[in-house]
């Protein structure tokens, strides 16, 4: 048998980590639980991992580059910018109902370390330059009339942000989002993509 290198390990614990943050939420789950559903010490998860919210950061950053790069999947693909930046839109109603449990919000609330400011800038511009490509094919296809796709591609992400704080009755802190919630906003980001794009498309 092939012994598993460290990256293989360490890949092992994030997906059994996220299976137990999924069913049953970070704060129920422990470290012992991840080790005996992977046949190991605990002393290994610590090999790899400081602690369990250092093992949560990890788990984040794992679904979020998943989650990116379903998104980018779609914006290789253009046929329409804005049946394009709608099923982005159910990307990421999708992402946030399937990890409602692991406290995402909770725990980027809670860790606002400078490294964690970093890694929420670099997401932010990550998605503006994905939405960047997505009006500049438009334009490209003749679909939109836009001469500033950068521009126009920042004030929708900020519009689809404020969407996000504002649709709801309660401060959106985001802790204990819940479904009905996410698809509330999910309905109010279609319609907003709709009139947004309505207002760039060549007549």
């Amino acid at each position: 048998m092939i012994a598993e290198t460290k990256d293989e390990m360490r890949e092992r614990i994030l997906e059994a980590a996220l299976k137990r943050f999924t069913h049953y939420g970070s704060a129920k789950t422990t470290m012992t639980e991840i080790a005996d559903d992977l046949g190991c010490s605990k002393a290994s998860l610590y090999y790899y991992f400081p602690d369990k919210k250092g093992l949560h950061k990890a788990v984040l950053m794992k679904i979020a580059d998943d989650f990116f790069a379903e998104m980018e999947a779609e914006a290789d693909h253009v046929h329409s910018a804005e049946e394009c930046l709608k099923r982005i839109n159910g990307i990421r109603s999708n992402f946030l109902q399937r990890f409602c449990r692991l406290e995402l919000f909770k725990v980027m609330n809670e860790t606002q370390t400078e490294e964690m400011q970093g890694v929420m800038k670099a997401a932010k511009e990550r998605e503006h330059r994905l939405v960047t490509r997505i009006i500049r094919a438009g334009a490209a296809s003749g679909e939109l009339e836009v001469d500033d796709p950068e521009g126009v591609a920042l004030l929708y992400n900020r519009a689809m942000m404020g969407l996000r704080f504002s649709v709801l009755d309660y401060p959106p802190d985001y802790a204990d989002l819940e479904r009905e919630d996410i698809q509330q906003i999910m309905e109010q980001q279609q319609l907003l993509t709709e009139i947004f794009l309505k207002a760039l498309k060549r007549h």
